[in-house]
């Protein structure tokens, strides 16, 4: 069997197993998809077919999203943009469990597949399903960002991760993005960076991207937020 058909193989197992809980599947299993209840929120898990598969050796690297239409289009209007996509956040699985800051490959050739799928449907049950279930509750979630920041589970590490402005503020308001941005500056130690991304916006609307939590610096300036030191 060729390596994209055990790659298609092993994601239909999975998507089959994970299909009671609500999940839809698209691209030959590889991309499982969820809607919130109250249609305003998706909830992905993409198995990401790593670059150096070969016959021997089928790894998938699962990608947890979540993500929001109505977002999307706000953001588009807010940034005059049409690369804006909605994201909330994104992590690997691993992030999310006991597994964390580890480099791990779910191979699932033929021979591995009876043993790893289970393996990775119980992590999916056990750490990816609550955090998909505590965004069904939107007003509880933003209330848990702005005090608490990014902590979706006990082993996810919000430290370098981008604080949902855009989604503080589309779903909640300016003064709980207001908190929740004091204390992401307080608690990451990243005064200087807004400092810097600020003074670079307000200059020509432009900044020079340097860490991966510029980005949220960009949205809370544009969403109009404060840097109280």
């Amino acid at each position: 069997m060729q390596t994209k058909e055990m790659l298609q193989t092993g994601c239909q197992k999975i998507a089959e197993q994970l299909q009671p809980f609500g999940f839809k599947s698209t691209q030959k299993g590889q991309l499982l998809k969820k809607t919130s209840s109250d249609k305003k929120l998706k909830f992905e898990i993409y198995f990401q077919s790593s670059t150096k598969n070969w016959s021997g050796n089928v790894s998938i690297l699962p990608q947890i999203l979540v993500s929001s239409d109505p977002l999307k289009k706000s953001q588009k209007e807010k940034y005059n943009s049409d690369n804006e996509n909605g994201v909330i956040f994104s992590t690997k699985l691993e992030n999310l469990t006991p597994l964390k800051n580890k480099n791990h490959d779910w191979n699932i050739t033929l021979t591995n597949q009876e043993n790893v799928i289970p393996k990775l449907i119980e992590l999916i049950k056990t750490y990816v399903l609550p955090v998909f279930e505590k965004f069904e509750d939107i007003e509880k979630v933003i209330t848990e960002i702005s005090e608490d920041g990014l902590k979706l589970n006990e082993h996810f590490d919000s430290k370098h991760q981008n604080l949902p402005i855009d989604f503080l503020c589309f779903f909640g308001n300016q003064d709980l993005a207001q908190h929740a941005f004091d204390n992401y500056l307080k608690e990451q130690k990243l005064f200087g960076n807004a400092k810097r991304v600020f003074g670079e916006l307000k200059k020509s609307e432009h900044y020079s991207n340097k860490f991966v939590t510029d980005l949220t610096m960009k949205s809370a300036y544009f969403n109009g937020l404060k840097i109280n030191e």
